[in-house]
């Protein structure tokens, strides 16, 4: 049994040959708990990097040792518990260990059994310990047989690595699955972006479906189209089973002999068709639909979009904004569906939708976008319960009243929109303001601070009941104005926000400012970090001067 012994946590560093990078705040404070009530179960193994020395300072002639140096190999989650503990109680200055002598080698080695035998193990680090031992030499085989795992399973775990961020940082909160993820992963790095930024934006979750449907979508697959079924339903748009843009067609004589994958090698006139299926399906219900202007008459449907106020991004805007456009002017009333109170999930042929249609519960419904592009779909709108009238021959008024409220309610938010889009351009192009004062108008002053406490950290701003990127927040004026007397607070909050920006890595003049802010606000602290670094620099660098002088004489 190999012996155990104490050793002071600052002789002890963690490797970065670890796979394993993320550790949970709250699981870290709870086996902190378990290890300040049971005691440390499981010692932590390290291996010593560097041995202890003893040596003459040459300036003071005092002798001066070097304790050895520690680094983990096994327990880290355990070793960050420990010192959290550490931080509070000295008594836990000295952790126990299992020292072993190891080489490069068997210490990645003993790391990446240890990770990949967790049964909480992260997808994304099992991904980058299986590629290093690939990496190293190690047979696929060897690996699926170590780790019990099929050779499949560690291939497609392999391909995660090939996820941005932004996608592993999702994969990590389980807003997208590994099966997904993995799919997204073959994309190249812009239809990955676009996959977060147009559809996700981070916030919410995608199941596989919606993953698949993007890629399909993304590499115009025809069979997977809505139109496939309907494939020669305009004259005007060429019929896809002859098309020469259809991979399918592509050294093959028999159109029912290609392989199932048929994709479309112009997306332009991809999108076109769809878009052209959609509007064919909607004028096949033309006297079914409410005319524009038209009140909605029970026993009709409507043309349904979302709400303004799920849409995400300039794309998505300008893209449901076209689409009411052209309904309009195609003839036809396009209602937001906050106009009704939730959607009803039951399938269109289902016996309790005919019931409900017929005791005016239900609204139907024609949407024609999807989260993307433009999709055919018949739905069902419960309708307000204070606009339920049952065997009334119309919806009642205030229904009608809410969809004129909606836009009315639009129509500010364009002109809203217009204007800041507009005084976004003058910012760009007007290069100074007029003014000549040397003085800050009120305004300004209003401004800047603002703009410096949007500059501050969450933290700072949840402390002071204002949430940092709530949009639609009014408190940051009101908040300004009525505490002037607090504003040397987020000042400061703000040079310390910037100060911990990774900018002061590679600028001079922000470690310069690094130097001013700090020299002067923990004066001691400083003088001693700054005497401590610089007695090691200039042992290192004598050492070095030394070897360099040796290496010159001989």
């Amino acid at each position: 049994m190999a012996e155990i012994q104490k050793l002071p946590v600052m002789l002890i560093q963690t490797s970065p040959m670890n796979p394993r990078k993320t550790f949970d705040g709250a699981k870290l404070e709870e086996l902190a708990q378990n290890i300040e009530e049971q005691g440390l179960l499981q010692p932590i193994t390290v291996r010593k990097i560097s041995d202890g020395e003893t040596h003459i300072d040459e300036e003071t002639g005092e002798v001066v040792s070097v304790e050895p140096r520690y680094e983990i190999v096994c327990g880290e989650r355990r070793f960050r518990a420990w010192n959290l503990l550490a931080n509070k109680s000295s008594k836990y200055n000295e952790i126990p260990c299992i020292i072993r002598e190891m080489t490069d080698e068997q210490a990645f080695d003993a790391m990446i059994t240890e990770n990949l035998q967790r049964q909480d193990v992260d997808p994304v680090e099992e991904a980058i310990a299986f590629s290093l031992l690939l990496e190293n030499g190690n047979a696929i085989e060897d690996i699926a047989i170590r780790f019990g795992k099929s050779i499949r399973f560690i291939q497609d775990r392999v391909k995660l690595k090939g996820l941005i961020p932004e996608l592993i940082d999702m994969l990590r909160q389980e807003l997208i699955p590994i099966s997904g993820a993995m799919l997204l992963a073959k994309l190249d790095i812009d239809a990955q972006k676009e996959f977060y930024n147009e559809n996700m934006n981070g916030e919410s979750a995608a199941s596989i479906s919606d993953i698949k449907e993007y890629i399909d979508d993304l590499f115009c697959v025809i069979d997977k189209a809505q139109f496939f079924s309907e494939d020669n339903f305009s004259d005007s748009i060429p019929s896809c089973s002859r098309c020469i843009n259809n991979t399918a067609n592509h050294g093959c004589l028999f159109y029912e002999m290609k392989g199932k994958e048929q994709k479309c090698i112009n997306r332009e006139c991809f999108e076109k068709k769809q878009q052209e299926y959609v509007k064919y399906r909607v004028m096949k219900e033309a006297d079914n639909l409410v005319k524009k202007g038209e009140p909605l008459t029970f026993g009709k449907s409507v043309i349904l979009i979302e709400s303004p106020e799920s849409w995400d991004n300039e794309n998505e805007k300008k893209r449901k904004e076209d689409a009411v456009r052209m309904y309009n002017d195609m003839g036809f009333e396009v209602v937001y569906d906050n106009v009704f109170d939730h959607q009803c999930w039951y399938n269109e042929g289902d016996e309790r939708i005919a019931e409900k249609l017929e005791n005016n519960e239900l609204y139907r419904c024609i949407e024609v976008l999807n989260y993307r592009r433009p999709e055919f779909k018949v739905s069902f709108y419960y309708l307000k319960k204070s606009s339920s009238v049952k065997g009334a021959c119309t919806v009642s008024k205030q229904i009608e009243a809410e969809n004129i409220r909606q836009k009315i309610k639009r129509n500010k938010e364009l002109m809203v929109e217009k204007s800041t889009e507009t005084m976004r351009e003058w910012a760009q192009s007007k290069k100074s303001y007029p003014s000549k004062s040397s003085e800050l108008s009120l305004n300004e002053k209003l401004v800047f601070d603002v703009m410096i406490l949007r500059g501050c950290s969450s933290d700072y701003l949840d402390s002071i009941g204002i949430k940092k990127y709530d949009t639609k927040d009014k408190s940051w004026i009101d908040y300004v104005k009525n505490n002037q007397s607090e504003r040397m607070h987020w000042y400061r909050e703000f040079i310390r926000e910037n100060l911990t920006s990774n900018d002061v890595n590679f600028y001079d003049y922000m470690r310069r400012c690094q130097i001013m802010i700090f020299s002067e606000q923990y004066p001691d602290e400083f003088s001693k970090m700054n005497k401590k670094i610089l007695d090691s620099y200039s042992k290192k660098e004598s050492s070095l001067k030394s070897k360099l002088d040796e290496l010159e004489k001989a």
